[in-house]
Formats: structure tokens, sequence, C-alpha cells
């Protein structure tokens, strides 16, 4: 015997037996959001373990961008657009942007 069958039995339901029939994320988003009420700093390494090889490069390339050839002279552009974009955003929210050099932490 379980206890969802004896509280059905005793006609005390739990709640139970609909909780299980969720998913952690249908339960999570009506009761869990997040909330940033101040931030000190923010650290921004991007990484894409995909793009560390050669392959990984074609694919994204030709699956993704829908080019027939992977080329540096693509992903400059790509490159210096998000680069752009950061630095405009944090502009116009005056955020002040520290550049680290490479191994500063």
């Amino acid at each position: 015997m379980n206890g969802l069958d004896a509280c059905k039995r005793q006609n005390h339901p739990t709640g139970a037996a609909d909780m299980i029939a969720q998913s952690v994320a249908e339960i999570v988003s009506r009761h869990v959001k997040l909330s940033v009420e101040g931030i000190d700093r923010m650290y921004l390494n991007v990484f894409v373990p995909g793009l560390q090889y050669e392959l990984g490069i074609v694919k994204f390339f030709r699956a993704h961008r829908g080019q027939p050839l992977p080329s540096a002279a693509l992903m400059s552009p790509m490159t210096r657009n998000f680069v752009a974009a950061l630095e405009d955003f944090v502009a116009r929210r005056e955020i002040p942007l520290v550049q680290f050099s490479k191994g500063q932490r």
C-alpha cells in the first residue's frame, strides 16, 4: 500500500496525485522568479566549445549561417557587431566598463 492509496481510501486527498503529473519546469515557472536588486559587477566571458574545432566552425557557418565556406572574413563582422552592441548597451546605461588584460581577473 502506498501513501496515495491510503489517502484516497480515507477521502483526505493531499493533492499529491496532481503534483506528480506536473514537471519541475511547470512548478518552478509559477513559483520562482529572478529578481536582481543591485549588482556590483558582471564578468562576461564567452566560450563556445563547439567553435574550438575546425568541424564545429564549418558546421556553424554552413548550418547556422547558411554559408557554403567558413571564412575569417565572415567571423570578423559578427565579432565587431557583437562588441559594438555591448559597448552601445554599456554607454546608453552609463555602466562603467573595465576591459581586462589577457590573464587578468
